[in-house]
Formats: C-alpha cells, sequence, structure tokens
C-alpha cells in the first residue's frame, strides 16, 4: 500500500510539473510573440516616422524653391529706385506667378488631405455624362502637351456614357494623372487616356462599372514601388530622387478620391514601356447614400469649362514661345568673360532667376541635374559651381562629392543652395568639399557676395602660387588633390627644363590631361595659362641659377631651355624688371 501510495504521488507530481511546463511555454511562447508584434509595431513606427520625415524635408524644399522666386524678384522690383525695365519686370511677374500657382497648388492639396483625416469631405455626385467631362480635361491640357510636343489623345467607348460621379472631385483626380502623365513622359512621347463600360458584375460592383485609363510612354514605375505608390507622402526613388520631384501628395489624394467614389484604382507597368493608372467607378446610384446625391442643375450639367480647369493644372516647368523646354536651350559660353559660373538646378525658373543675377557680371552656363552638372563640369572646367541638393539622378551632396576627389575639378569652388538648413545638413554639405551653404529662400546680392568672396579668394591663392613657384613642393593651402598636382606639375617641367622642345603638348601628355582641361585647371591655380607657367617657371629657375654663380647669362639660358641668350634676357627683363646680367651683379654684390 505504501508503494502504491508513493507511486500515485509521484505520478501526480510528475503531471503537475508537466502542466507548470506547458503553462510556462505557452506564456513564454505568448510573450515572444507579444515581443514580434511589438518589434513589428516599432518597425512601422520608424518606417512612419522616416516617411513623415523625409516628407517634410522634401515639401519644404517644395516650397522654398517657388517662395525663393516670389521673394527674390520681389525684392528687385521694390529695390528699384527708378521705373523697372518693361522686359525684365514682366519676366519677374511670370515667374512669381507661376511660383504662386505651384504654392497655392500643393497647399490646396495638404488642405484636401485634412479634410479627408478629419471627416469633413463629402461626395456630391449627380448623374452626367463622362465623356464631354474627358473631352474638357484634355482639351486642358492641349497646349501642354504640344509645348512638351507630346501626342494626347482621348478614346471613349460611345459617345454618351451616364455615371453618378462628383465632377470636382473627379477633375482633381484626372489634374493629377495628366499632370504626372505629362510630366514624366519624354518628348515624342505619347499621353493617353480611355473610358469604357465593363458591364461584368462581380462583389465590388454589382451592377458594372466604367473604367477611365490614363496611360504614358515614361520611364514607368519600378516594379518594388508598385505597391506604395499610392501611400501618402511616400516618395519613389524611382520619381523624386532620380528623376523629377514630387511632394508624396498628389496620388494619395488621388486613391481617397476615387475610394470616395466607392471606386478603385491601381498603377501598373505597360509591356512595351510606361505606365498606366486605371480607375474603376461603380455604375448606378444603389452604392451612394443619399446625402451623396444631390439634384443636378444647370451649372453642374454642363461639364467644367477649359479656364477653370487650366487654373488648377500646376506648373510643370517654364516653356519658351517656339514650344522647347526651357532646360534643353544652352547658350554658347562668352569668350570675352573670364569667369564662368556653372548653375546646376531641375527648376527651370530657379535657372533663368539665378542667370538673370549674374549675367551682367559672369558667363552664366546650365545643367538641369547632377549628372549632367559633373559632366559639364568636366568638359567646361568652370570657375565656379552653383548647384542645389535635392535634384534628380545625382544629388548636390554626390556632385560635390565626385568633383573634389577629381583632379580635374578639384580646384573649383561650389556653392551649396538649398532647403535643408540644419546643422547636420550644412556639416553634411561641408563635408563633402562644398564651399559656401546657402539656404532657401535667398537674396541674389547674398550670392553674389559669396561669389565675390571666393573668386577673391582664388585670386589671393594664385598670387601666393605665383610666389611660392620654386623647386621646392608648393606649401600654399589648397586642397591635398591639389597640392600633389602642382607637385607633379612642377616635377614634370623640372624634369624637362632644359629642353627647349618641350611645351604645352608634351605636358598634356605627360599628366593625362586634355589641352582644354590643363589650360583651365593651371590658369585656375596660378592665374596664367600653360604656356606662361612654364616660361616663369623657367625664368625663376634661371634667377636661382644665377645667384647660385652656376655660370654665364648664355649657360644660365640653356640650362633652363632657352636656346637664345638675348630672347632670355628679353623675357627676364618683363619678368623681374632688369637684365640677367645686371641681376647677377646685384646678387654678386
Amino acid at each position: 500500500m505504501v508503494y502504491l501510495v508513493v507511486r500515485w504521488r509521484s505520478r501526480k507530481l510528475l503531471k503537475e510539473k508537466q502542466h507548470l511546463a506547458q503553462i510556462i511555454e505557452d506564456r513564454t511562447r505568448e510573450i515572444r510573440e507579444k515581443n514580434r508584434q511589438l518589434e513589428e509595431q516599432s518597425e512601422k513606427l520608424k518606417e512612419m516616422d522616416k516617411v513623415k520625415s523625409r516628407f517634410f524635408a522634401n515639401i519644404s524644399h517644395e516650397f522654398r524653391t517657388p517662395l525663393t522666386l516670389i521673394m527674390g524678384p520681389l525684392e528687385k522690383v521694390l529695390a528699384a529706385n527708378d521705373a523697372p525695365n518693361r522686359e525684365e519686370f514682366e519676366k519677374d511677374a511670370k515667374v512669381m506667378l507661376r511660383s504662386s500657382q505651384r504654392l497655392l497648388h500643393m497647399v490646396n492639396q495638404l488642405l484636401d488631405l485634412s479634410k479627408f483625416e478629419s471627416g469633413q469631405m463629402k461626395l456630391q455626385t449627380s448623374p452626367g455624362n463622362l465623356v464631354p467631362f474627358l473631352k474638357t480635361m484634355i482639351a486642358s491640357f492641349e497646349s501642354r502637351a504640344l509645348q512638351y510636343k507630346l501626342e494626347l489623345n482621348l478614346q471613349t467607348q460611345e459617345e454618351e456614357m451616364m455615371l453618378y460621379f462628383d465632377a470636382d472631385k473627379l477633375e482633381k483626380v484626372m489634374v493629377n494623372l495628366l499632370s504626372n502623365a505629362i510630366k514624366f513622359t519624354p518628348p515624342g512621347g505619347t499621353v493617353a487616356v480611355s473610358a469604357g463600360k465593363i458591364l461584368a458584375k462581380n462583389p465590388g460592383f454589382p451592377h458594372g462599372f466604367m473604367e477611365i485609363s490614363v496611360s504614358d510612354t515614361g520611364p514607368g514605375i519600378p516594379e518594388k514601388q508598385l505597391s506604395r505608390i499610392f501611400d501618402r507622402f511616400y516618395q519613389s526613388s524611382g520619381t523624386y530622387e532620380h528623376h523629377q520631384k514630387g511632394s508624396g501628395i498628389g496620388l494619395a489624394l488621388t486613391k481617397e478620391l476615387v475610394k470616395l467614389h466607392h471606386g478603385t484604382i491601381e498603377a501598373r507597368n505597360r509591356e512595351e514601356n510606361g505606365s498606366e493608372f486605371i480607375i474603376r467607378l461603380p455604375m448606378g446610384s444603389e452604392h451612394l447614400a443619399p446625402d451623396e446625391i444631390i439634384e443636378p442643375s444647370s451649372s453642374q450639367i454642363s461639364p467644367p469649362t477649359r479656364n477653370s480647369i487650366s487654373e488648377k493644372i500646376p506648373e510643370l516647368e517654364s516653356i519658351t514661345e517656339t514650344g522647347e523646354r526651357k532646360k534643353e536651350i544652352e547658350p554658347e559660353p562668352d569668350t570675352d568673360k573670364t569667369n564662368i559660373i556653372l548653375v546646376v538646378e531641375d527648376s527651370a525658373d530657379m535657372r533663368d532667376y539665378i542667370r538673370r543675377g549674374l549675367e551682367p557680371d559672369y558667363t552664366v552656363l546650365e545643367a538641369i541635374d547632377g549628372r549632367e552638372g559633373i559632366q559639364k563640369a568636366r568638359e567646361i572646367i568652370p570657375d565656379l559651381i552653383i548647384s542645389d541638393v535635392m535634384m534628380p539622378k545625382v544629388d548636390g551632396y554626390e556632385l560635390c562629392s565626385v568633383l573634389k576627389s577629381d583632379v580635374k575639378t578639384s580646384h573649383i569652388p561650389i556653392i551649396i543652395l538649398t532647403a535643408k538648413a540644419s546643422e547636420e545638413n550644412i556639416l553634411q554639405g561641408l563635408e563633402t568639399g562644398a564651399d559656401d551653404y546657402i539656404t532657401k529662400p535667398f537674396n541674389t546680392k547674398i550670392l553674389m557676395a559669396r561669389i565675390k568672396n571666393l573668386i577673391d579668394i582664388r585670386s589671393q591663392l594664385q598670387k601666393n602660387i605665383n610666389r611660392d613657384m620654386t623647386l621646392q613642393p608648393v606649401k600654399t593651402s589648397v586642397s591635398k588633390i591639389d597640392q600633389e598636382f602642382l607637385n607633379e606639375l612642377h616635377n614634370v617641367i623640372n624634369k624637362n627644363l632644359s629642353d627647349e622642345e618641350f611645351n604645352v603638348e608634351q605636358l598634356c601628355k605627360k599628366l593625362y590631361m586634355g589641352r582644354t582641361t590643363l589650360y583651365r585647371k593651371v590658369l585656375a591655380l596660378t592665374g596664367e595659362t600653360p604656356t606662361d607657367f612654364i616660361r616663369s617657371y623657367r625664368l625663376k629657375r634661371g634667377a636661382e641659377l644665377l645667384k647660385q654663380n652656376f655660370g654665364t647669362v648664355l649657360e644660365v639660358a640653356f640650362e633652363v631651355g632657352f636656346s637664345n641668350s638675348s630672347y632670355f634676357a628679353k623675357c627676364f627683363k618683363e619678368k623681374f624688371h632688369q637684365l640677367p646680367s645686371e641681376y647677377f651683379a646685384a646678387n654678386k654684390q
């Protein structure tokens, strides 16, 4: 009996132990699951914070650019003592108007999103023919499509397609989609709008639906970003950083307006090229609440006018009267002006604003993005570069880093223009090698003063290099890359000093540089052309040899690459204001 009692007790304790172990395991599993959920929520919160931070940084850039283009011209007009030039005043006024319209459009979109958040956005539909509505929308964009050299067409299944829709809200949807399609389609491309009835029943549309498609022949949307293209404040790398700007508001607002119509919208890439946005709106009125239907009046039956739609179309960029995109026009450099400034900015209006402020004193060239800016900087070797930070393809930080690490362009002063005014952003710009940092909005007088200071500093640097130009390494305050270049330049000339045939062509081969690149590089660092620099180097070496009592004037002339003692004496006098014999006698005494 004792044995049985002990065995029964042991089994009972073992079962209790197993039960407790199971409870602990279940609780542990629950805790792990909760931890996993908390980690996921934490990651989502971090992602939301990143999205919000990026949105506010980018939207501040979007606001600051038109604000600069409004405030700058206004300051110029107000600062003018006499009556302003009519032509210049009209240009400034048009820039201010376009910038104000852009700013107003973005503010209106933000206000619409806030209405969705607060539940104040109400649907007010009335029955109407969709075809005249779409024809009016297309007509409103025809002039812009013509200016951008695009083909814009409309295809409808029937001439009369009745639908319950809110004309004002559907108009905003079409404006956003058509504006994006035109913005991202290169010249010669096509933007197409089509509409048709789909009578097949499905759970979402029991009475069928109306399908509206907006397609283009642009670069398309990266596949990884298709699922997030309608997320609020989301800016894909394919559209913002590497192509053209966007605030991350338009498509999010478009989706909300379509959902308000009880419809759906999706984006996809076409098989050939480009992207397509498809809107599906339910037919009939059973899906609408009583307060979402209003009695049609004469103003609601007639489609909106072209002028009323045109006022709501956001300005994309300035267009010339000939129909060419302003960013494609590049003036020839003016060789009479010594200082060439390259402006790298993706906003055509901002480039024009900076150009008009600088052109009286400098030759101004333009680049529409960072990649083109790097290419032109290497080809032209400008005296100074003004670059925006947030640009397509290559941003200002990368442009600065690339040019400052290239021996051909490392000497060029770079001014960064940006809307990012935090200390971290300024530090990032200066760490990449930028020489100055100006935040938007800015005054052109401040920009001119900064440019003058940088050019004056470079002139002083040229004098120091010329003053220190001996066989010893140059000790002036230049960057490490420029210091290495100057040392190599001195070494090559010194090794070929006695060769009277040594010239600029041979110097280019020794330094592996093109003639134009070497010319601009040496001129920027020393203030002399390569030919003058070689001659100055020979003469300064000749002066040193005369001091060291190397030999006669003729022997010194031969040693430094002059085959004619009279020509050596002439050049020597121009450089040091005395003949070699007088210089030798003075130093000997």
